[in-house]
């Protein structure tokens, strides 16, 4: 990956995007030193936005790093279409390296040009809230994928417990004319780390930077606890349901359990499924096993290669 005149000291977690534009684009987070940071500090970095772009996928062309006016950029992600004739991205603006500050959520700006990018306004996408998955911070996965009924993300969750911070994942659909415009928020995670995937480099962590679709199937490719890569398969069919059919956290313990007694209660009514793989849940989330929706395995080699796109 060639280097800007600013040399990166640190690369990570780039989300690859075949572009309307053609051209496939990789965002990743390129790391420096802080060069505030006090002497003997050696852990106080500027995180930014990188772009580089190809062809296919071996010689890379690097860009200038996207401007915003956030002090601190992760998880910026390349929405694979033009809006109103312009790059979109999702960002994550905050404050620090490490803390969201006043920042914080999965925001949205729009850039006149590719090779050097620039984003004056960010809207907020997807908010934190207090006490739910998202709590300390959150970013988009992957670029979203085009379905009939919206546009479908993969995100990741923050939340701050007495065994540090917990990193889920999340789904959520935006509408297809307004990708910014979120209708469909499941409440709850999508998946979490679980048995040998909570421990590792660090702990209890389930992050993903990408997921591909072929003839309806969806692959999740995910880490666990920085340690392993594992694959969760689904079907596009299945994740829009569930995003369609699970509501929205109501951010209340009374509520919660309110909503979770009126899905048992109609469970042991035994009433006529409307959704055709949760069942009809009115106003309560449905309560499934993880392999109602996924098949996860864990990556032991190098797949055979395919054409995915």
């Amino acid at each position: 990956m060639p280097e800007t005149e600013d040399p990166d000291v640190n690369v990570y977690d780039m989300r690859l995007v075949r572009h309307e534009d053609g051209k496939i684009c990789g965002l990743f987070c390129t790391e420096r030193k802080d060069p505030d940071a006090a002497r003997g500090d050696l852990s106080s970095a500027i995180a930014q936005c990188a772009i580089a772009r190809t062809r296919d996928l071996k010689k890379w062309e690097r860009l200038a790093d996207l401007k915003t006016h956030s002090s601190q950029q992760r998880n910026v992600v390349l929405h694979p279409e033009f809006v109103d004739g312009k790059y979109a991205f999702y960002t994550r603006p905050q404050d620090g390296f490490i803390q969201t500050g006043s920042g914080g959520g999965i925001g949205r700006g729009l850039s006149e040009s590719i090779e050097k990018a620039g984003i004056g306004e960010e809207i907020i996408v997807h908010d934190r809230k207090y006490h739910t998955i998202a709590e300390v911070k959150n970013g988009l996965g992957p670029a979203p994928i085009k379905t009939p009924q919206g546009w479908l993300h993969l995100a990741h969750g923050v939340r701050g417990t007495a065994s540090g911070l917990r990193y889920v994942l999340c789904a959520f659909m935006t509408a297809l004319d307004q990708p910014w415009r979120l209708i469909y928020e499941p409440g709850g995670y999508l998946l979490a780390p679980t048995g040998e995937e909570n421990i590792g480099d660090v702990m209890n962590v389930a992050f993903s930077c990408g997921w591909i679709e072929r003839n309806r199937e969806i692959r999740i490719y995910y880490g666990s606890s920085d340690t392993r890569c594992h694959v969760a398969t689904t079907t596009v069919e299945r994740l829009v349901d569930y995003c369609q059919n699970t509501p929205r956290d109501p951010l209340r313990t009374a509520a919660c359990v309110r909503q979770r007694i009126a899905l048992i209660e109609k469970n042991l009514r035994g009433q006529s499924p409307v959704s055709p793989f949760y069942g009809d849940t009115g106003d309560c989330p449905p309560i499934r096993p993880l392999t109602a929706l996924f098949s996860v395995h864990r990556i032991r080699k190098a797949p055979q290669q395919e054409n995915w796109h």
